[in-house]
């Protein structure tokens, strides 16, 4: 009987362990990462975010980065095991840099399934870069669905076992583009979703980029602190994200 209770005292022990763990995430990125609005995400959630900053310069630049609430990356990734880790690419580094600070920040979570967050291109850019095919990747990163397959490509070859996936959060911006031409949009223009040349407007913007990290991370769509949002805007944008949100689950069967 003892052995019996002490049995169930563990597991009990245990399950509380698990449970604490549940629903664990770690952002690492910049500012295209703030704009998904990480403290409005469900579960155990902490973020480390450099402000203008390259994927690589973070790994090796972990110690003072501008959201004075971030838990260094360093600390965070060798202390506590996550569920979900995203990490967002950006300007300024190359195919080959962005594979090796990747696999650096995952060397000690091997269960955490890794989200590649695309962020998106400067607002004056984004045509461009994403009609832009080379599929190369000599250059620095660009906002190209190529960039993020060939830096996927390049994980899952090195990680076999570790699940990884991508936000789409670049690929929305191209649905509401297209609306717009084929005049299903209700915006006139792309740029209307951002309130600088990169950053998303605190309403729309980042409603939309809000729920593409919920998705990514496997959360539901969710509309609290964004009760400013016009309804027929939000009708609009969450039809841009039910086509994000297939465009997902059609990759992940490939």
């Amino acid at each position: 009987m003892n052995r019996l209770i002490g049995l169930l005292a563990l597991l009990v022990s245990v399950g509380s362990v698990v449970s604490a763990e549940e629903g664990s995430v770690f952002l690492l990125g910049n500012s295209l990462t703030w704009d998904t609005v990480p403290a409005k995400l469900d579960g155990d959630v902490q973020w480390h975010v450099d402000c203008g900053k390259s994927l690589p310069y973070m790994v090796g630049n972990p110690d003072d980065p501008c959201v004075k609430s971030s838990t260094l990356w360093p600390n965070a990734l060798q202390e506590k095991q996550y569920d979900v880790i995203s990490i967002q690419v950006h300007y300024g580094s190359t195919l080959k840099e962005d594979t090796a600070a990747v696999l650096k920040l995952i060397e000690n979570q091997p269960n955490a399934r890794v989200v590649i967050h695309t962020g998106w291109a400067r607002s004056i850019e984004r045509a461009e870069e994403w009609s832009n095919s080379n599929d190369t990747f000599s250059a620095t990163m660009k906002h190209h669905r190529n960039y993020f397959d060939a830096l996927l490509n390049n994980l899952r070859g090195s990680r076999p076992k570790q699940e990884f996936s991508r936000s789409y959060a670049m690929d929305l911006l191209q649905v509401v583009a297209a609306d717009i031409q084929s005049g299903e949009a209700r915006v006139e223009s792309v740029n209307e979703l951002y309130r600088d040349a990169i950053h998303m407007n605190v309403v729309t913007g980042r409603y939309l980029m809000h729920n593409a990290m919920r998705h990514a991370i496997g959360q539901p769509r969710s509309a609290s602190g964004f009760e400013q949002l016009n309804p027929e805007i939000k009708v609009y944008l969450d039809r841009v994200l039910d086509r994000g949100l297939k465009r997902e689950t059609a990759s992940a069967g490939n």
